[in-house]
């Protein structure tokens, strides 16, 4: 979540409540430390709300993550997805097996020249690594004798 921030506090000062809902749905992603869907989430929200249904899923994942409680991402395969981690960061994701590893640099500080060169607002960027994990790496060579 948001730079480890209290999800209430961050909700009731943008004039929401930590609902019985939105905590279930927090506690997925934070016990999870995964990419999930809205539906992945649904499925494990109902061990702990079983009433909740998917469209109350999907609007408080889409609210928590306006708000910058949560994160939410897109892979390229035109499904959103949460993660408690709401602060800046990209991403690698291994084409084979779907493995998601965090990167904790930002590509955009290393271009901060021609973008002052060219007198550029930077109002936002995405920046994904697409290609194959070690092991997926390792096991195609096998495969195929190489990539």
């Amino acid at each position: 979540m948001a730079d480890n921030k209290d999800p209430g506090r961050l909700l009731a000062a943008r004039g929401y409540k930590l609902t019985r809902q939105r905590k279930a749905i927090l506690n997925v992603l934070t016990g999870n430390g995964q990419h999930l869907t809205a539906e992945e989430v649904h499925q494990q929200v109902q061990s702990q709300c079983p009433a909740v249904n998917l469209v109350t899923v999907y609007r408080n994942l889409n609210l928590m993550a306006e708000l910058g409680v949560i994160g939410r991402v897109d892979f390229g395969d035109g499904r959103a997805r949460f993660e408690a981690r709401a602060e800046h960061h990209h991403h690698l994701l291994c084409l084979k097996c779907g493995r998601v590893v965090e990167l904790n640099i930002c590509p955009l500080d290393y271009v901060t020249e021609p973008v002052t060169e060219h007198r550029f607002r930077v109002i936002g960027h995405r920046f994904k690594v697409f290609g194959y994990c070690a092991e997926c790496k390792y096991l195609m060579e096998d495969d195929t004798g190489g990539i």
